[in-house]
């Protein structure tokens, strides 16, 4: 009788033993054929302080803006943004338009199937677009005196939210538990108006 009740309890575990196996392989995702981007977008713009409503303003006055950032993962396994560079601009009148804001993100991992955030946040300094807005000729036939108002009235629209931000980068994801597949190297653009405070 023990012997027996012996045989029927290591029946049992071994039993429980490969149906545990059987368990854990059956939740291990097959292996991905190819590599989706990571897709980013922006969630939101927002500027975090107040400025004067008109000039004069002081070369130490500052504006802090803060970039929300929205990553979705359509793999399903575990993905990784390796690199991530954008530039915040606003239109001055020019081609190229006014950096505001640029910066670059360490690396994140983003769960299967899953979204991850992220926020840059960083002051713009009154006194700082000046050289941008003199190297644009943005003063036109008045130099100096045509660039300074130029930038008076950026900075005006900057602090009443009456500016568009055209943001664009680069960004680079691959999947850390299958290398083999590479990485994926993409850009992104978008524009933003900024809510009120």
């Amino acid at each position: 009788m023990k012997k027996r009740a012996l045989i029927l309890l290591i029946v049992g575990v071994l039993g429980l033993g490969v149906f545990g196996c059987a368990g854990e392989k059956a939740m291990v995702k097959a292996a991905p054929s190819q590599i989706q981007p990571v897709k980013v977008m922006v969630e939101t713009v927002e500027r975090l302080n107040a400025a004067a409503a008109k000039p004069p303003y002081q070369a130490t006055d500052v504006l802090v803006f803060r970039i929300n950032f929205k990553f979705s993962n359509p793999n399903n396994v575990l993905a990784k943004v390796d690199n991530l560079y954008f530039e915040a601009k606003i239109d001055d009148g020019t081609p190229e338009k006014m950096i505001i804001l640029a910066g670059s993100m360490p690396s994140m991992l983003i769960p299967a199937g899953g979204e991850a955030t992220w926020s840059y946040a960083d002051p713009l300094l009154y006194g700082g677009i000046f050289g941008q807005i003199i190297t644009r000729g943005l003063g036109g036939e008045a130099g100096m005196k045509g660039a300074a108002e130029k930038r008076d009235e950026i900075w005006q629209n900057l602090g009443a939210d009456k500016m568009k931000f055209f943001i664009d980068g680069n960004i680079t994801s691959s999947l850390p538990d299958f290398p083999d597949l590479g990485t994926i190297y993409g850009q992104f653009e978008m524009e933003f108006a900024v809510p009120g405070l």
